[in-house]
């Protein structure tokens, strides 16, 4: 049956169709948290619900009717992926969802069995038909504030869709229904894990105006278009997420394509993004759908301007809510209210994402960068245009051992700098910011692990120390 036919799910998703889009630009500050109090306290209220949050929130000793608007979340305890991880499925919906008529979305890889029941370290969660339509409206939000006309647009999206993937998920669950009022023909839905060639001729003979898909995709496919191949592949803007985005891979991508590549902020956890970065550069928040905070090691809150932990509360949807939910292990920068240049009253955080915190590296003198800050090599390159560099990875094999890795496409290395020449002054940046107690490598390499069928692209900065030490970052 066609979920459209059911009154109860089509009447309340045409009213945020037509009112959603334009809410955050349409309200004031007021009237945005006044919004926000309303939308939060009904979210707790279904929390309490949940099995996992309603003994939480029991022990705590905080009750629904504690709960006066946003302003008092800090009364809530953080709830932690462990935590859900380990009461799934049962303990992690309300006890009358039909977990049935639900849908699973994973935050890892899987081969056909949810992965936290096969032992691995992501979670999972429910949702349910509704939630996932109500990202149709966040996209319609994103392509209107671009100036681009959603009903008309040519899009092509390179993502996961391995099973119990987000992507996946909606494409299953939601297109084959919803194509009565969105034009689908004007949607590719590709697996960004295919054969690189068979990606490009696909988006070629579809002539996209918006690309969406991983760094790694667009730094391939910007590859072949150097070597002139994919001539129809012209878009108007690439949107990029799932991955790093570095200074080296944007610059070299857009003087490709000519044309801006930008980033999204979301996750499977999330259920949609929870943020978008602006031609302007700002990362506007979707903060009518969600609440961010950051906090210290320690788990107390710091303020605008300071580097912490996100810590995530949806607004919104159904199945698994996430309240203070801390297991996205991002660094983030919330802003203090300025407004961005490019006109959008959105709020911004105050810079762009930095990374996981597992990623962290951590030198023999005590100072730990992020891996945004670490991606010293991105500036050589640039400078370099060393269009090239297929790939290139950070690896902290011990405290004092560092190996850079590079892959140079065959057919290109004639026309760029030689590696011994890269190699040289990669390795002096990287002395420098890291002192003589650090031995630093750069490698070339013929390839590395693809880990885009595990359900994840391949991460730019890896560290392999125990990422439990105590460490404090600098906020600067």
């Amino acid at each position: 049956m066609n979920p459209f036919l059911n009154p109860f799910i089509t009447i309340p998703f045409l009213k945020k169709y037509y009112l959603n889009p334009g809410r955050i630009e349409r309200l004031n500050s007021e009237k945005l948290e006044q919004y926000k109090d309303k939308a939060f306290k009904k979210m707790f209220s279904y929390a309490y619900t949940v099995p996992l949050y309603k003994k939480k929130y029991k022990e705590a000793g905080i009750h629904p009717d504690d709960i006066k608007g946003i302003k008092d979340i800090q009364k809530i305890p953080f709830i932690t992926r462990k935590e859900i991880r380990d009461l799934f499925p049962e303990g992690i919906t309300p006890t009358n969802f039909n977990r049935k008529k639900g849908f699973v979305i994973c935050t890892g890889g899987t081969t056909g069995k949810y992965c936290c029941t096969s032992g691995s370290e992501p979670v999972c969660i429910y949702t349910d038909f509704s939630s996932l339509l109500e990202t149709v409206v966040m996209g319609i939000r994103e392509r209107s504030l671009f100036g681009f006309d959603w009903k008309k647009t040519r899009i092509a999206n390179i993502g996961n869709f391995n099973p119990y993937k987000y992507d996946d998920v909606y494409d299953k669950a939601v297109n084959k229904h919803v194509k009565h009022i969105y034009p689908l023909k004007n949607i590719l839905s590709m697996q960004a894990s295919g054969k690189t060639m068979d990606i490009l001729e696909k988006v070629d003979a579809f002539n996209p105006e918006i690309i969406i898909s991983y760094p790694a995709i667009f730094q391939d496919l910007s590859l072949l278009k150097r070597k002139g191949l994919g001539k129809n592949i012209n878009p108007k803007l690439l949107l990029s997420g799932g991955q790093l985005l570095d200074e080296f891979t944007k610059s070299y991508v857009e003087d490709t394509f000519g044309c801006k590549l930008l980033n999204m902020y979301g996750s499977c956890e999330s259920g949609a993004n929870i943020a978008f970065e602006c031609p302007e550069g700002g990362w506007h928040i979707h903060s009518d759908y969600f609440h961010l905070e950051a906090v210290n090691e320690n788990k107390e809150i710091v303020g605008p301007g300071e580097r912490g932990r996100l810590v995530i509360t949806k607004l919104w949807g159904k199945g698994t809510p996430l309240i203070r939910y801390t297991g996205m292990e991002d660094w983030i920068t919330l802003g203090n209210g300025k407004k961005c240049n490019c006109g959008l009253n959105s709020p911004i955080l105050h810079r762009p994402l930095e990374g996981r915190i597992i990623s962290n590296i951590i030198l023999p003198n005590g100072k730990v960068y992020t891996p945004t800050e670490f991606l010293f090599i991105t500036s050589v390159l640039k400078d370099l245009k060393a269009y090239h560099v297929k790939r290139f990875q950070i690896i902290q094999k011990k405290i004092n051992e560092i190996e850079i890795h590079l892959i140079i496409d065959d057919d290109l290395r004639k026309k760029g700098t030689s590696f011994e020449e890269m190699a040289e002054k990669i390795k002096k940046v990287y002395s420098e910011k890291t002192g003589p107690d650090v031995t630093i490598t750069v490698k070339e390499i013929k390839q590395t692990k693809d880990t885009l069928e595990e359900g994840k692209p391949t991460p730019l900065v890896v560290s392999y120390l125990n990422i439990n030490k105590t460490c404090e970052l600098n906020n600067q």
